[in-house]
């Protein structure tokens, strides 16, 4: 028998035990490739451990990374509420644990049905405001003031908080590497790399066993004004 893990965050109540039979337990390592964009979207996700990578391709083949989604958060819902396609390309960030649920145990009607198109269409209004937030940032005009977005947009997105110096704060972790800040701010690692020094030599962040702490999240959000870098 399946049991819905109660720390997942996707929780669409009591649904029927032959519904949950239904979800599958499935495991991939680093870099493995859960779905491409365009494949046919006929199994819904959910991660139960480890982060998994969404990323996109924009018109001229450049890779656009727009979301990181950590342990019990769900991905894949657009392609599955229409019936389409994958909107994106997913891919696991160290080793990931994920349940499925196939598209068609969403529209074969009943109450748990019911239920579940239900909290599929609210995962869709979240997912399609985080579209709309990342392309937001593609068209700021400096480097700087996407990356200070991006990173504000992370952070936010992954909900980590760690103690440093008597306070709490939030947190980049080593799963987010510099080329991810470059993949979603549109700059090279390189670039990304000079502004987290200057960055961290004006007090903004720090970085601690391998994490980007937010020391000044207020001044951060300001950069995102700067006109230049």
């Amino acid at each position: 028998m399946f049991h819905w893990p109660k720390e997942l965050k996707f929780s669409p109540g009591e649904l029927s035990i032959d519904l949950l039979a239904n979800a599958r337990r499935n495991v991939l390592p680093d870099g493995g490739v859960i779905y491409l964009q365009e494949d046919p979207a006929d199994v819904f996700y959910i991660v139960v451990s480890g982060y998994v990578r969404l990323s996109y391709l924009l018109e001229d083949g450049t890779s656009i990374l727009y979301a990181i989604v950590p342990p019990g958060n769900s991905f894949g819902e657009l392609g599955v509420l229409d019936g389409s396609v994958y909107q994106d390309t997913a891919s696991a960030i160290g080793p990931v644990s994920y349940l499925t649920l196939r598209a068609d145990l969403f529209r074969g009607g009943g109450s748990d049905c019911a239920k579940l198109m239900s909290a599929l269409n609210e995962l869709v209004i979240d997912r399609y405001k985080t579209y709309i937030d990342a392309t937001k940032v593609l068209y700021l005009s400096s480097l700087t003031s996407r990356l200070a977005l991006s990173i504000l947009r992370l952070a936010k997105m992954m909900g980590q908080k760690v103690e440093f110096e008597g306070r709490t704060y939030e947190y980049l972790g080593p799963m987010v590497t510099q080329s991810d800040l470059g993949s979603m701010a549109r700059g090279t690692r390189g670039n990304v790399n000079k502004i987290l020094k200057k960055w961290q030599q004006s007090g903004l962040i720090t970085v601690s066993d391998r994490k980007i702490i937010l020391i000044k999240p207020d001044q951060l959000e300001q950069e995102s004004f700067a006109s230049g870098g």
